[in-house]
């Protein structure tokens, strides 16, 4: 039977819930990591893994520790026990995250306003090849990765502050996308200030990045989102890992029930 084919799966959805935990193995993966803040415990031994080549999206309610747990793996947090392996190392601080090819975007649009859209992409920079750069040189990468990235011409001379939120959203973006030793990539609710026809470029840069063999993390709330670009999905509650799920298991009824703890009994 061809894949296009349509296949009646017979399996229970109590039987694909309950299998959902996963191993910790994968070219990414954390093992009974723990991180609190005060009495609060953000990840209470949480195992995750992922490969290179796929698109790997952390969902789960406000609170369950997704987002705390991508900051873990790009060296922004440190763990209070377990274990953190991006290929083969652990990273400590972002600066080592970004040595090692770890590129995030988090939520909040990260911009200053009073410089430019050249040097806000550069912004923090420490890499030898940046600096290698010239100015002019930076200017016509930013203009070609501006269009790239949005399909319109951007002035890399203007300044931010006279810039649609959707545009800064793009420049935050864009430094994960400027940087070339990107091995992994991870957006946390990046699609958050975009519109729909933005988000969907985005989309299509993260399935570019997983084609070319790199491991595409999107850390998101937004079940349709995830179930039209992921390959794979880590279900979070709780600050605790409650399952993953495969492309064909992913669907709306399978990640509520995991993300609530309620399975639903059969019609």
């Amino acid at each position: 039977m061809s894949e296009s084919e349509n296949i009646i799966d017979n399996t229970s959805e109590n039987e694909v819930l309950s299998n959902t935990k996963q191993s910790v193995v994968g070219d990414i993966y954390v093992q009974d990591v723990h991180k609190s803040f005060g009495v609060t415990k953000a990840l209470d031994g949480v195992n995750f893994s992922a490969n290179f080549g796929e698109i790997h999206a952390i969902v789960g309610p406000n609170g369950c520790g997704k987002s705390t747990l991508a900051k873990v793996l790009s060296g922004v947090l440190p763990i209070d026990k377990g274990k953190v392996s991006v290929m083969g190392h652990f990273p400590t601080s972002p600066v080592m995250a970004r040595n090692l090819g770890i590129a995030t975007v988090f939520q909040e649009v990260m911009i200053a306003d009073e410089v430019s859209v050249v040097d806000n992409l550069f912004i923090g920079s420490d890499d030898f090849w940046y600096k290698s750069l010239t100015h002019r040189e930076k200017v016509k990468k930013a203009e070609e990765l501006m269009k790239d990235l949005l399909g319109e011409y951007v002035d890399p001379n203007t300044l931010a502050i006279n810039l649609s939120l959707p545009i800064k959203a793009w420049i935050t973006i864009g430094r994960a996308f400027l940087r070339e030793n990107t091995k992994v990539l991870i957006l946390d609710e990046s699609s958050a200030a975009l519109d729909f026809d933005s988000t969907e470029r985005l989309f299509k840069k993260m399935r570019e990045f997983r084609d070319s063999g790199m491991a595409v993390f999107i850390v998101t709330h937004r079940i349709a989102e995830l179930i039209r670009i992921s390959d794979k999905a880590t279900v979070m509650r709780d600050g605790v890992d409650v399952g993953v799920l495969d492309k064909k298991d992913l669907n709306e009824k399978n990640l509520l029930s995991l993300m609530t703890g309620k399975v639903e009994s059969g019609e």
